[in-house]
Order: structure tokens, then C-alpha cells, then sequence
């Protein structure tokens, strides 16, 4: 496989500056030789700095029980800013697995077992931007201008009168088309109903609790009950593909 890191920019967030570094070769070696830039902040207060500044990273590894922010609460921060961000643990505790999975991490890594599971994480990092280039796109557009936008870019999609309006990642896009024929024209175990006026991505729920669907981006949808059972049954079925 092509390792391609061209585009990663990469942060390694821990208190400890010696593991750190171990991180960092370990990163670098597997690219090698066409070794990406990777920053590393001792602590995540550093981070957010940078991050406050507008300045993103492209994979994140954490540690979680560090001095000042959490990495926990680092990584909300991170999912608010840019929802397709990587996002990896790197801890020496279990108890916080079941929050990474809910914020919407990538991956989670004990801390005694990093040197055999970076470079699994490192390969699946590099099979997922694999998958994102050959994924299908949709054509919207107005007139004769037309823009395709990657579905995994897409959000959700609501009707606003005679249009549908795409929410997608760092942008929005009107297609002059009833939400019914936009819904036909999408991948059918991709993409659902959750009301008469709203389709969402299945593959960008963070959440679904009762008759409120959240989404990675922090949106947070309502589900009618009259289509609350098939979007259920749709989305299970979509989860256990994963």
C-alpha cells in the first residue's frame, strides 16, 4: 500500500516527553523516508493554544491524565473544530475506553502495548484515506454551476420549500430537487430518514438517544416517532457493517 502522508499534519500530546519521542520515531519510521512533520506538546494546554490560534492538525495522538486539560476534554474540542480529524488515545488506563469511543476517537491504545499497535493504528489511518478517495460524490448545483461533494462530507440534508440543503464539513449546498428525489439518488444503507424533512449520514451519528440523533459535527436532529423504528433498525444494521 501507498503510504501517502502528504497531507498529515500530526500532534502528539503527552506529559511524558520521552514517550513522546518514542511516539514520534515510531510515526516517522513508518513513513520513512519520506518522513512527515510531527509537533509534539507537553501538555494540553499547548494544544489548545494552538488550536485557538486556528491552527489544526490532521491526526492527534493524546495521553488522557495529564496536567490542566484532559485529553478527554482536548479531544471535544478537536471533534467541534474539525470532525475528521483522527483522534488516538494513547493512555495507561482502561476506564476511559468507553468515553473515547462516545467523543468519536479513532482508535485507543494502552500505553504497555503502543509499540505493536501505532503501526496498526498508523495502517488503518492509511486504508480509511484509501477508502475517502475512491468514495462517490454527488453533484449539486444550481443553473449550470455544479460542485461534487463527497459523501462522506455530508452531514445531513434537510428540505427548505422546493430545495434540499446539504450541511456538509465547513460548508452548505442547495440542490434544486425534492428531498425525495435527493434520497433516491444517495447509497440506500448509507443514508436515512429521521423525519419527513431531514436525511442524516449514517456514518457521521456520534449518538442516538431516544428521539435525539447527534451528529460528529455537534448537531443534534430530532427523530419522529413515526419513522423512529426503520431509522433504528437502519442505522443497526449500518453499525454492525462497520
Amino acid at each position: 500500500m501507498n503510504k501517502e502522508n502528504s497531507r498529515f499534519r500530526i500532534a502528539v500530546v503527552d506529559d511524558d516527553e520521552l514517550f513522546a519521542r518514542k511516539i514520534c520515531r515510531i510515526i516517522q519510521q513508518f513513513w520513512d523516508p519520506e518522513k512527515p512533520a510531527v509537533k509534539i506538546f507537553k501538555s494540553g494546554t499547548g494544544l489548545a493554544d494552538c488550536l485557538k490560534q486556528g491552527l489544526q492538525y490532521d491526526i492527534y495522538f493524546l495521553d488522557i491524565e495529564m496536567p490542566g486539560i484532559s485529553g478527554l476534554n482536548l479531544a471535544e474540542s478537536i471533534m467541534r473544530l474539525s470532525a475528521q480529524s483522527y483522534i488516538v488515545f494513547i493512555t495507561s488506563y482502561e476506564r476511559y475506553a468507553l468515553q473515547s469511543i462516545k467523543i468519536g476517537a479513532f482508535y485507543y491504545i494502552l500505553k504497555e502495548e503502543y509499540d505493536r499497535e501505532l503501526k496498526k493504528v498508523l495502517q488503518k489511518i492509511c486504508m480509511e484515506e484509501s477508502r475517502k478517495r475512491q468514495t462517490k460524490s454527488f453533484l449539486v448545483g444550481k443553473s449550470s454551476a455544479y460542485e461534487k461533494v463527497c459523501l462522506d462530507d455530508i452531514f445531513y440534508i434537510e428540505r427548505n420549500g422546493k430545495d434540499a440543503v446539504f450541511y456538509c464539513s465547513g460548508a452548505q449546498y442547495v440542490e434544486r430537487k425534492p428531498l425525495k428525489t435527493v434520497f433516491s439518488e444517495l447509497p440506500e444503507t448509507e443514508f436515512a430518514y429521521i423525519n419527513s424533512g431531514q436525511i442524516v449520514n449514517l456514518m457521521r451519528i456520534a449518538e442516538f438517544n431516544k428521539d435525539e440523533v447527534k451528529l460528529d459535527s455537534g448537531a443534534v436532529l430530532h427523530c419522529s416517532r413515526r419513522m423512529k423504528k426503520d431509522f433504528e433498525a437502519k442505522m443497526l444494521a449500518f453499525w454492525e457493517r462497520l
